[in-house]
């Protein structure tokens, strides 16, 4: 298969390296060829490159990975669509909702692949706890009766190589904001507990990174089967924070993503700690394109397709 790849920012830069480890080389690039990300001209120095997106897509690519800013995803992806490709679109899936019914509609009638893509749901950790509390059952582990995940990263260190005012994560007309930017816990708790019902959002600015989109945000969410929980995301805390804790009728579950940890604290005072040993972070990356790439070739639906990250921008700014 043929990948074209729009906009190699990081994780453009990303998901690149990654198709040439899993073999796949035939790649060409939509891009402006300023990108500072370390690495960018090695990786791509033998790739043709094209600064228009007719032209790139007139080379006939079977997937389109839409990797540029939040606020040009879905005007890319339509113009993808159009020319028959299956969509690796990069989360959030857009800014607003504005295109994606013509979106959707185009992908169905030409019976696309599409996947949105959160990563956190391949995390060994995600899995483990999806298994356990799949069909929302009462487990060994108790029954759960609700969840907490907290993720705070300070943005000016994400990206040391730029300035982080310039960044689309920081740029309102880029659709940046944290809301949106760090929406990972929403999604990974919705993977593990089932469908949502609805999404209350407490967003704010505090100013104090001197930008102009949303640095705070607390979401209250409410699962169809009764289960509460709440989410937290920032872009202000350092050190960086990124937990989930879920608590059932017998116990606990405390899960620290950064210190690679799960661990089960039984009221009866048992505790049980789930090793993950190894784990890379580039790990859930590469399973993630792993998984989209065997869906295209054998067609079947996604993990996370368009209609539902539709529904999922509905729930958040709907």
């Amino acid at each position: 298969m043929k990948y074209l790849i729009c906009g190699v920012g990081s994780i453009g830069l990303r998901h690149l390296k990654n198709l040439k480890f899993l073999g796949h080389n035939d790649i060409i690039l939509y891009t402006t060829g300023k990108s500072l990300v370390p690495g960018y001209l090695e990786a791509t120095k033998d790739l043709d490159k094209y600064s228009d997106i007719d032209k790139a897509l007139a080379q006939n690519p079977d997937v389109c990975m839409i990797t540029n800013p939040t606020s040009l995803h879905i005007s890319t992806a339509i113009k993808a669509a159009e020319n028959n490709c299956h969509l690796f679109i990069e989360k959030p899936l857009s800014h607003n909702l504005e295109g994606l019914g013509d979106l959707l509609k185009i992908t169905e009638d030409k019976r696309l692949i599409s996947f949105i893509t959160y990563q956190f749901r391949y995390h060994p950790h995600v899995k483990i706890l999806k298994d356990i509390f799949k069909n929302n059952r009462k487990t060994e582990y108790g029954k759960p009766l609700y969840v907490t995940s907290e993720w705070s990263e300070y943005l000016p260190d994400w990206h040391p190589w730029e300035n982080y005012k310039e960044g689309y994560s920081a740029r309102n007309d880029l659709g940046g904001g944290v809301l949106l930017t760090q929406i990972h816990p929403v999604n990974y708790i919705n993977y593990i507990f089932g469908e949502i019902d609805k999404i209350t959002v407490n967003k704010a600015s505090t100013k104090s990174l001197g930008i102009d989109v949303d640095d705070v945000a607390d979401l209250l969410i409410s699962f169809i089967n009764g289960l509460t929980g709440h989410v937290h995301i920032d872009f202000l805390q350092k050190p960086r924070v990124h937990t989930m804790k879920i608590v059932t009728d017998m116990g606990r579950f405390e899960w620290d993503y950064h210190e690679n940890r799960l661990v089960f604290l039984g009221s009866n005072g048992d505790i049980i700690n789930f090793e993950n040993d190894g784990f890379d972070r580039n790990d859930m990356f590469i399973d993630m394109l792993s998984d989209f790439i065997d869906c295209v070739k054998n067609k079947k639906e996604t993990k996370f397709n368009l209609k539902s990250a539709i529904k999922e921008m509905h729930q958040l700014i709907g």
